[in-house]
């Protein structure tokens, strides 16, 4: 260590926290006592915290090896408002600022009496290329490297779901600088993946800290969408009553413009789009927009990835379904980083799986575009001089007409089976290369592991599917997923949860159509009466149909494939009603969550736990409705029948109590209440003088003018006195919010 500061004295005095979070304490004692550690901790439970205080107790460089380019602006400056000595270095740099901060990095480090002071860089964040780089290879060499963290260590595994073929360096590089130890953090990876990781980063031995998968803030929501139409309908009654800041995931580039778009002209919500093929500056403007507050809405594709950490995201919609519950996962996280309660919502079509099949078909190459790419490799090196002078994939694609992703995989594949060998460089965009042989054994045996990662990446599909599908507990099946075996416990768990949940708590099934716990009102309209027997034709039948199938047994078609149903309970039900109009109501049922599909290219029909409760009641179901209730809204009016709600802690303060005094007698947290009060400032049901004493606001007030802004409140909470806590601040920071509104 560089002094004698203990972790939780430093934790104190330059974090601002006053104790450590779950595995925090453990994982920075193994890495002062020199042992590797693999950390896997959930989005938002602290992970950049271990090596920032590991960073200031150790004695040499910390080097944090991330692909988060976007975003290390943003987290140098965080570390530096709270007088971290870090750096980045990244091709958003110039040339000469590159220069610059390689130099500062090779120079000596200086003692300090005091930690994070006047010691020059001692925390480095680069991406996985700039391994390539001479200049950085030859600075880092200059410096005692104390620490090596690897962020967002699960894109070392080609079984994960975020696979990135430069991770593949870090190892070379981790056995040429020596670091004292290493540091290799995630938020999701499977016990496969884990092993993969230490592996890969040859740290076997390394100590594991996995403090468990679940977000007990999350809701967990699957709604029905048969098709294109259907998922636009959801969205915008999704959009009408969705509170706060929020992500849409969709699954093109054209989807995010469209859906950005139906937001803006049809509902009137500020929305920015987001993908990959936008250039930097529209992604970083877009980005920024978001990350400010200034956008509530971002309508993305993966591209707006990982390291997206605005606190106060209520809900992740997600269009379209993606490839792995891994990827998923990670996704749905950025909602409820602040802890407060968020919905994570997935539109499911079983049509969406075509589109990764083709992603999975056509995202590496066969052995003919492994040997092309090789051949043309091998006529642009100069003919013994050793690696040629650099190519670019851009190059390769336009030369070869294979796709840009192929390309990346292809070089990714002859590198690792030896065939070919990339060379550190200064350019970026160019790719020194020693082009070695290629036999036809090494090539069948690459378009072997090929074939191996295809079926890989069906199976990840197929799991996927399975949570879109399943009437068991979403997030128990997310748990079991990662391994994690604890109990799945939340104050809401997911929209099947819920469904059980209600009919166990009211005795009797309840009312699905409600917005409270009730008992359910009995079917007596003809609309509702016949959204019953839709259901239990469905329940009845002792094999699989599908949406069209179902409307011609309940027309009464007499068609040649419909011989097989003529004998069915409720065939010929609704002989009366023409077909477009049985159809409706069955896509209705679909859309109101009482029917869900199954199935990939021929979806059929299931009851869902929602329906198998209305079915049971003989609850009235009113069919023309098409908004569905969100199971947090639901869960949310049921708690305040019951009396626990935010309106309570909001009547108990207006008696005399005091926010301590409310916590005690309701046997919740001091921060739970606080979260109340400041959610009922924001909404003018509460005075900010019967929360706060006038001084203490004073203080909160202007620590917010001379921050900037009150987007995160740490900045303002390093500006006050230890005693004022974030609870307290959080409930200033809301009735400035509302006065900036009211003055704007």
């Amino acid at each position: 260590m560089t002094t004698s500061t203990s972790p939780q004295r430093l934790l104190q005095e330059t974090f601002g926290f006053p104790a450590f979070r779950p595995g925090q304490a453990e994982a920075i004692t193994h890495l002062l006592a020199g042992h590797d550690t693999l950390v896997v901790m959930p989005t938002g439970s602290g992970k950049s915290l271990i090596y920032q205080l590991a960073a200031l107790l150790l004695p040499g460089v910390t080097l944090v090896i991330s692909p988060l380019v976007a975003l290390m602006k943003d987290q140098v400056d965080a570390m530096a408002r709270r007088h971290l000595p870090a750096t980045f270095i990244n091709s958003s740099l110039t040339a000469a600022e590159q220069s610059r901060r390689l130099r500062a990095l090779a120079s000596p480090l200086r003692p300090s009496p005091k930690v994070g002071e006047g010691m020059g860089v001692r925390i480095v964040l680069v991406a996985p290329e700039r391994l390539r780089s001479r200049a950085f290879r030859e600075a880092l060499s200059r410096v005692p490297l104390s620490l090596l963290v690897v962020d967002e260590a699960h894109c070392l595994s080609q079984w994960g779901h975020d696979f990135r073929p430069d991770y593949l360096h870090i190892a070379d590089a981790r056995a040429e600088f020596k670091p004292s130890v290493t540091l290799a953090m995630t938020a999701t990876a499977t016990p496969r993946v884990q092993d993969d990781i230490v592996t890969m980063l040859g740290i076997p031995q390394a100590e594991r800290i996995i403090t468990g998968f679940n977000r007990p803030n999350l809701t967990f929501e699957v709604l029905a969408a048969p098709d294109e139409r259907a998922k636009l309908a959801l969205t915008q009654a999704f959009l009408k009553q969705a509170e706060g800041a929020g992500i849409i995931y969709a699954g093109t580039r054209r989807d995010t413009e469209e859906i950005a778009a139906f937001a803006q002209e049809t509902m009137g919500l500020r929305a920015r789009y987001y993908h990959g093929a936008l250039d930097a500056a529209t992604r970083t403007e877009a980005q920024d927009a978001f990350m400010s507050g200034d956008v509530p809405l971002v309508v993305a594709t993966n591209a707006f990835g990982m390291g997206i950490d605005r606190p106060d995201v209520r809900f992740v919609l997600h269009y379209a379904m993606p490839g792995s519950l891994e990827a998923y996962y990670q996704e749905a996280g950025r909602a409820g980083r602040d802890g407060l309660p968020a919905r994570a919502v997935l539109l499911y079509s079983p049509k969406d799986s075509a589109l990764h099949e083709f992603f999975i078909e056509n995202d590496s190459p066969d052995a003919s575009e492994l040997r092309t790419v090789h051949n043309f490799l091998k006529r642009t090196a100069a003919p013994g001089d050793g690696p040629d002078l650099g190519v670019s994939p851009d190059a390769i694609e336009q030369a070869t007409g294979i796709g840009k992703t192929k390309v990346r995989v292809a070089l990714e594949l002859l590198e690792a089976a030896k065939a070919l060998r990339r060379m550190p460089s200064e350019a970026f965009g160019q790719m020194p290369v020693e082009v070695l042989p290629l036999p036809e054994t090494t090539l069948q045996a690459i378009s072997k592991q090929v074939a191996q990662r295809r079926e890989h990446k069906r199976a990840l599909l197929d799991i996927m599917i399975t949570y879109a599908e399943t009437d068991a507990c979403r997030r128990r099946t997310i748990l079991q997923y990662f391994g994690d075996h604890s109990p799945a416990d939340a104050p809401i768990c997911c929209d099947n949860c819920l469904a059980r949940e209600e009919t166990a708590e009211a005795g009797d099934p309840l009312s699905v159509t409600g917005s409270a716990l009730t008992p359910a009102r009995p079917a007596q309209s003809q609309s509702e009466r016949a959204a019953l027997i839709v259901l239990d034709t469905v329940a009845r039948l002792e094999w699989e149909i599908g949406k069209g199938t179902l409307a011609n047994l309940l027309k009464g078609s007499h068609a040649k494939k419909m011989q097989p149903y003529t004998g069915e309970h409720n065939f010929a039900k609704f002989a009366a009603l023409p077909t477009r109009e049985i159809e409706s109501l069955v896509e209705q049922l679909l859309m109101a969550g009482y029917l869900k599909q199954t199935g990939g290219g021929r979806p059929t029909l299931r009851l869902s736990p929602r329906g198998e409760a209305a079915l049971k009641a003989r609850a009235a179901i009113t069919v023309d409705l098409r908004v569905v209730q969100p199971a947090a809204a639901q869960r949310s009016k049921a708690k305040q029948q019951a009396g626990g709600t935010v309106a309570l802690t909001g009547q108990m303060l207006a008696r005399g109590l005091t926010p301590e005094q409310i916590a005690a007698e309701r046997a919740l947290t001091v921060y739970t209440i606080y979260s109340h009060l400041a959610q009922l400032i924001a909404d003018q049901q509460v005075e900010l003088d019967a929360v706060v004493p006038r001084d203490t606001q004073e203080q909160i007030r202007a620590a917010i003018e001379k921050a900037g802004s009150a987007a995160y409140l740490s900045p303002i909470k390093a500006l006050l006195p230890e005693e004022i806590s974030y609870e307290v601040i959080r409930c200033v920071v809301e009735a400035w919010k509302r006065e900036q509104g009211a003055a704007a």
